[in-house]
């Protein structure tokens, strides 16, 4: 998960410091933009990190855009959200139910554009095996269940908010709960009985499927969280003239289309950056609705 999330912030960094030159009277330059995270993004990776990598990149953004770009640990999602209202950041780095949140609290938030990785929705399963006697989470209880620790964010909102029973913490609902490397080792955990459960990224569950097909054989998904929205990058509306935003967009769509950049991608696990769908705004209220904001947010 730290490499994931670390990454997205540099890539972005990245993307935006090859963005195309233009004629310096042409352009509108808005100086330092700091681009804020949500500590959600990078669990545990130290902001030193995180500015000692990003050096190489801000030289190169100033020389081609006059934009200089600054990476901000931001705190959480509400966090980050107050910081780009007040403009203390100018871009901020969601995860998709994180921006829903933040998005019904501060409404001149806007997404510049998602993060794809296979599909323009992300979904988490709760997988057992195909012979399990279980109809529901509940017949889980003080049983084991595997949560990888490169578990993607959705994945862990799921787990906590539909795969344990209200009231008690997933330590007391589960006998045990262990946490292998990936989801690949979780799912060969349920299938070798070491674990009754894992929950998975749905896109893990099919590459596995693929992958292993006597093994993917022995799996189903008891449950799922539901379409989630992937992860968003915002912008505080009207922040930015409508060509630099433009040229932002540009520049993170074109990622995949650079050789630099689809390494990236690849090392972040993003397919591709991708326009905001139609159905987004669909995705956000109905994610607030099944995933409420936790109280305070």
């Amino acid at each position: 998960m730290k490499r994931y999330m670390f990454g997205a912030g540099l890539l972005i960094v990245a993307l935006l410091a090859n963005l195309p030159p233009t004629p310096a009277e042409a352009r509108s330059s808005p100086g330092l933009v700091k681009i804020g995270l949500a500590k959600t993004l990078f669990r545990g990776t130290p902001d030193s990190v995180i500015q000692v990598v990003m050096r190489p990149f801000k030289s190169l953004l100033e020389s081609q855009t006059g934009v200089t770009g600054q990476i901000i640990s931001a705190g959480d999602s509400n966090d980050l959200a107050k910081q780009l209202a007040a403009d203390k950041v100018q871009l901020g780095v969601f995860h998709g139910f994180e921006f829903a949140w933040a998005k019904q609290k501060y409404p001149e938030l806007e997404p510049l554009v998602i993060a794809l990785h296979h599909h323009a929705e992300l979904r988490a399963c709760l997988v057992v095996r195909t012979d399990s006697k279980a109809d529901s989470y509940a017949d889980l209880e003080g049983k084991i269940i595997a949560l990888p620790v490169q578990t993607r964010e959705h994945c862990r909102l799921f787990f906590e908010r539909k795969c344990v029973r209200p009231g008690l913490s997933a330590k007391k609902f589960y006998r045990v709960m262990t946490d292998p490397d990936d989801a690949e080792e979780a799912l060969l955990d349920v299938c070798d009985r070491k674990a009754a459960a894992a929950v998975v990224d749905q896109v893990a569950l099919e590459e596995f499927k693929e992958k292993k097909t006597t093994r993917g054989k022995q799996l189903k998904a008891l449950a799922d969280s539901g379409p989630l929205p992937c992860a968003v990058v915002a912008y505080k509306k009207d922040r930015f003239d409508a060509d630099l935003v433009g040229r932002f967009r540009t520049a993170l769509l074109s990622a995949k289309d650079t050789r630099s950049g689809q390494k990236m991608l690849e090392m972040i696990r993003i397919t591709s950056f991708a326009r905001v769908p139609t159905a987004f705004d669909k995705q956000v209220s109905d994610t607030l609705v099944r995933y409420p904001p936790p109280p305070g947010k």
